[in-house]
């Protein structure tokens, strides 16, 4: 199968925004306070960045898979010790999600289930996903796309009606540069992940349209945030807003709407769930194609229990300490580890271009 131009777009947006949408939010307010717009809009210029030399790379090679190719740009044993590091963020993402996913659903509704219950559950239905294959996760995607877009405008135009705009001045006048710029790399390690689109290729071909669509997920992922961000902090304020873990799910059962949209909270868990599904799947996908290629694994399918397993079991491990889990994942080692791995594809860009244009002087050279 080949992702046309359009399929790549509903998936990147489905992908990139499944985790910010659910996490960046509170700690964005508790640390930035007002400006964090500021970091909003640094972040997604990087991601930018990252985009167009995830994009660059992408096709030097259209037809070979980038677990090979990327060698030939920057060598074996540097690419190898890259996409090592890419297996271990692949899966200590992974379990990071499925402690955050049983922290909200076990504290919220299944208060008597066993936390390690709820994660074998959750891993077991993201390795199956992972097993359907690329071309199921993708075509999942495309069916949730809509009605995500649909429930994420909903949501947001509601709720503008009881949101305090006389905050908006407070935008502009509360400035502190130093916390934006390190709330920026919060930002950009929340949806600046672009390099996992290398393990579509040659599924997906990198061409002008290709980097038009994804520029405009970046920018859709980025203005959904952004929004959600402003209505959660003119809705509960600068301080209560830094203190609720889950600002879309309390914007709901904090209004004054009754019937179908007042109880839509199952529905936005539902959607948001599916999603987080598809990211962690495509996740354990990236993970496999590293395995195959690290150690030479004959059939990915087989290693797919083996590395859904360990996610499970390191979850398990923070599920014993919450508060670990959380000064952990919140930590600027963890922002700094992802910002490191989002970034790949700068390096690779910079060599691969350094190259091309070495490679053109010794020709001149030598002529």
């Amino acid at each position: 199968m080949r992702s046309t131009s359009w399929q790549t777009f509903r998936f990147a947006t489905i992908y990139m925004i499944s985790q910010p949408i659910a996490f960046l939010i509170t700690p964005l307010i508790s640390t930035s306070g007002y400006q964090g717009w500021i970091s909003l809009l640094l972040g997604g210029l990087i991601s930018a960045l990252f985009l167009c030399c995830t994009v660059y790379i992408g096709r030097l090679s259209p037809g070979v898979p980038w677990v090979q190719s990327g060698e030939q740009i920057i060598g074996k044993w540097p690419h190898r010790f890259f996409l090592f590091v890419v297996l271990y963020w692949c899966v200590y993402y992974v379990s990071i999600d499925l402690e955050s996913f049983t922290l909200f659903y076990g504290s919220i509704y299944m208060r008597e289930t066993p936390q390690w219950f709820l994660q074998l559950m959750i891993g077991l239905v993201i390795v199956i996903t992972a097993r359907w294959g690329f071309v199921s996760i993708v075509y999942m995607a495309d069916g949730l796309f809509l009605i995500t877009i649909i429930g994420i405008v909903t949501i947001l135009g509601l709720f503008t009606a009881n949101a305090n705009f006389q905050m908006f001045p407070a935008l502009w006048t509360h400035h502190k540069m130093g916390l934006a710029f390190r709330d920026t790399f919060t930002a950009v390690s929340w949806f600046g992940e672009w390099f996992v689109f290398l393990f579509m290729v040659p599924h997906l071909k990198f061409g002008p349209k290709t980097l038009r669509n994804l520029l405009l997920a970046c920018l859709l992922v980025t203005v959904a945030v952004s929004l959600q961000w402003m209505l959660t902090l003119f809705n509960f304020g600068a301080y209560y807003g830094s203190r609720i873990q889950y600002p879309l799910l309390e914007l709901i059962r904090s209004s004054t709407l009754s019937g179908f949209l007042g109880n839509a909270d199952p529905l936005l868990i539902g959607l948001w769930t599916t999603s987080m599904f598809i990211h962690d799947a495509f996740l354990l996908y990236i993970g496999t194609k590293c395995a195959a290629q690290l150690f030479k694994f004959q059939s990915r399918k087989a290693i797919l229990p083996l590395l859904g397993g360990t996610a499970v079991v390191a979850s398990l491990q923070y599920s014993r300490d919450t508060t670990r889990f959380l000064s952990d994942t919140n930590s600027m080692a963890i922002v700094g580890f992802w910002v490191l791995v989002d970034a790949l594809p700068v390096y690779y860009a910079i060599i691969a271009f350094a190259r091309s244009k070495l490679g053109k002087k010794y020709v001149q050279a030598g002529e």
